[in-house]
């Protein structure tokens, strides 16, 4: 099967169903600020724009994307050869990649803020066919063989059925090629076939299942794994309705009005919405937390999940406790991506949540094996790793074992509170970010990191002590909880609250000096990448002067 098939055979009540809504947003004279009691006010959520609605059938989709196809067979596309599309998400980016899909080319997204010179890289690196840009761009920016306007789609009408374009297949072509977008520089170019991408999205639905009377709002970008199967792909295999916005803030400002049954994230945008929700001058109603978040998303949500990178389980659990936890799971572009989830089943009470919501990933999904070795490293196994890197063969072999793939994760099992339930997992890090003492001594820090986070007074952290004979903490205080007159003052009082905070871990693990950083940690500063993961060698070397100073004044301890 291929994700194309999902529109091949529509019966007469499916074609008829709204598969895709857009909100075309023209700004007011006045703007217009909604409070969370849902009434005009100077609240936060901007929704000064009056919106018109375009919608969209899945008969609709099915034939827009066969005369995409035909246009692309016009054009010389044949099987296997690349499209790569620099495109944001819409409906001409889904069409695309369903006509891809159908006459069995490679689809190839690429995040434009990767970049010029890195988005160039990854085009010559696939040597594509075609590439798409977005209306707006500069159409003789990018170097490739031919440059079209992803929306000049809009124009293609060929009164052709999808039967006429859809060529044979293997389930093991590769359907896509996805560039990682991890926390080193390097972007791998990782080659999805149609079978990894069906077999992971059904996965995927197994564990949370999705209906055709779902509404999803979508702002995270199709070119990054997550968003390709948890949302684009599980749209297809449930047949529910999409509606797009672009950016966080959108999210916010349109979901009340939207009313979107689901919403996926990163842990950004549980931050921003909880910072929202929590805000006294919006009207929060703290007897009602249910209602307030109700007015801030809309009256029919009914699931959030948020991938990409770890969120803080104090988060997890505030919103667990106003009735709507934040399901999370755990996954990688290698194996398509989601290897654990947590189910969408696992409640114990009214707003009584198992330990897994609150503070794992889940077990592993359908399809997939893993196992944990003497080094705590996660392997993985099943229907959705990767067929390999694109033209990369040593790294391939590197990184599959006779067909186990090392993640490069270091993770726990959990006992489930259910005895009929698998083992959930607890991620501890990545291998390369274990620090290792010069006494010997192993640390993990991500553990560490999450712990801290939840303090009200920390935005922001990272152990570094590699190679040292301690470690020291990097914080980003969150100043609104912190009134302290000098940075020096501020790491003293934080280095003395450190043993009571981390009291379970042994002494070696407890940093033995604080350096507190007043810069932000960014995409924009190359600091973080844009699902919030640190960028450890990066920030290290930003740091390292200041670093270098702080072992330099506590060489005593030992």
């Amino acid at each position: 099967m291929r994700l194309v098939d999902c529109i091949a055979r529509l019966n007469s009540k499916q074609e008829d169903q709204t598969a895709w809504i857009e909100r075309t947003c023209v700004a007011s004279s006045e703007p217009a600020l909604v409070s969370l009691s849902g009434e005009s006010s100077q609240g936060s959520i901007s929704a000064n724009t009056q919106s018109s609605l375009k919608k969209w059938t899945w008969g609709d989709i099915r034939e827009r994307t066969a005369s995409v196809a035909i246009h692309l067979l016009d054009l010389g596309v044949r099987p296997q050869d690349r499209i790569c599309n620099l495109g944001r998400n819409s409906l001409e980016w889904a069409i695309l990649d369903l006509a891809c899909s159908a006459i069995n080319a490679i689809h190839v997204p690429i995040d434009a803020r990767l970049g010029h010179a890195s988005c160039q890289a990854c085009i010559d690196r696939v040597e594509p066919k075609l590439l798409f840009v977005d209306e707006k761009s500069n159409l003789t920016a990018y170097s490739c063989q031919q440059v079209l306007a992803l929306q000049s789609l809009n124009t293609i009408s060929k009164g052709v059925s999808l039967d006429q374009c859809c060529v044979p297949y293997h389930e093991e072509d590769v359907a896509n090629i996805l560039f990682t977008s991890g926390t080193t520089s390097a972007h791998k170019g990782v080659m999805l076939s149609h079978r990894n991408l069906v077999s992971n999205a059904m996965a995927k639905l197994d564990a949370m299942p999705q209906v055709a009377d779902d509404h999803r709002l979508n702002f995270l970008p199709f070119s990054h794994a997550y968003a390709r199967t948890c949302e684009l792909s599980t749209w297809l295999l449930s047949q529910s309705s999409m509606e797009v916005v672009h950016g966080i803030d959108s999210v916010l400002a349109h979901a009340n009005t939207a009313h979107p049954t689901l919403i996926n994230g990163v842990p950004l945008f549980f931050e921003r919405l909880h910072s929202l929700w929590e805000d006294p001058s919006n009207g929060c109603d703290h007897s009602d937390s249910a209602r307030s978040l109700g007015n801030i998303l809309g009256p029919k949500i009914r699931r959030l999940a948020s991938g990409g990178a770890p969120i803080r389980n104090v988060l997890r659990a505030r919103f667990a406790d106003a009735g709507l936890p934040v399901f999370q799971g755990y996954g990688l572009t290698e194996t398509s991506p989601v290897v654990c989830s947590n189910r969408s089943s696992n409640s114990i009470g009214t707003n009584q949540w198992s330990s897994e919501i609150l503070t794992e990933v889940g077990p592993v999904v359908q399809g997939v094996q893993i196992k944990i070795d003497a080094d705590t490293k996660l392997w993985v196994k099943g229907n959705g790793v990767m067929k390999g890197y694109w033209n990369d063969p040593s790294e391939t072999q590197r990184r599959i074992v006779d067909g186990w793939l090392d993640t490069g994760d270091l993770a726990e099992y959990v006992p489930s509170e259910d005895e009929t339930e698998s083992a959930s997992i607890r991620i501890l890090g990545r291998a390369d970010d274990t620090i290792v003492l010069s006494t010997g001594y192993k640390i993990f820090p991500l553990a560490i990191e999450q712990l801290l986070r939840s303090q009200a007074w920390v935005s922001e952290c990272m152990i570094v002590g590699h190679d040292r004979p301690y470690s020291i903490l990097l914080l980003k205080p969150n100043v609104d909880k912190l009134l302290v007159a000098t940075k020096e003052r501020l790491e003293s009082m934080l280095l003395d609250w450190l043993p009571s905070i981390l009291k379970s871990y042994p002494s070696y693990a407890i940093p033995k000096a604080v350096l507190v950083c007043q810069e932000y940690w960014t995409p924009q500063s190359g600091l973080t990448n844009f699902k919030g993961g640190l960028r450890r060698k990066k920030i290290e070397a930003f740091y390292s002067t200041a670093i270098d100073q702080k072992y330099q004044e506590s060489k005593s301890i030992s």
